[in-house]
């Protein structure tokens, strides 16, 4: 299941409501943000080309952070990834600093 892209005009707020719950079952470190709040999050497109040195998140594998993309580099199959100018800089910072790091 991949998640569905929360900028898409032809969802309605039921249904952006039934994806940030099915955000939450898959990803339940997620259960800290609001529906708003995961309603703003975007996602790539799986195959799509990352913008090279543009910065992505993975919110299927927080553990990793952030890191930046790479010519020629794809957004992956299993990959759930947010690009850090698709969505508010103050949620990039909340979905960026979750697992806190040791």
């Amino acid at each position: 299941m991949h998640p569905q892209r929360h900028n898409d005009p032809v969802m309605s707020q039921a249904q952006r409501a039934q994806e940030a719950r099915r955000l939450r079952d898959r990803f339940a470190w997620l259960n800290q943000f609001t529906d708003e709040e995961l309603q703003q999050i975007s996602f790539c497109e799986t195959g799509s080309e990352m913008v090279p040195g543009e910065t992505y998140f993975d919110i299927s594998h927080p553990e990793v952070g952030a890191f930046v993309g790479q010519e020629g580099q794809l957004i992956p199959e299993d990959g759930c990834l947010v690009r850090k100018g698709s969505i508010p800089e103050t949620l990039w910072n909340k979905l960026t600093a979750y697992p806190p790091r040791r």
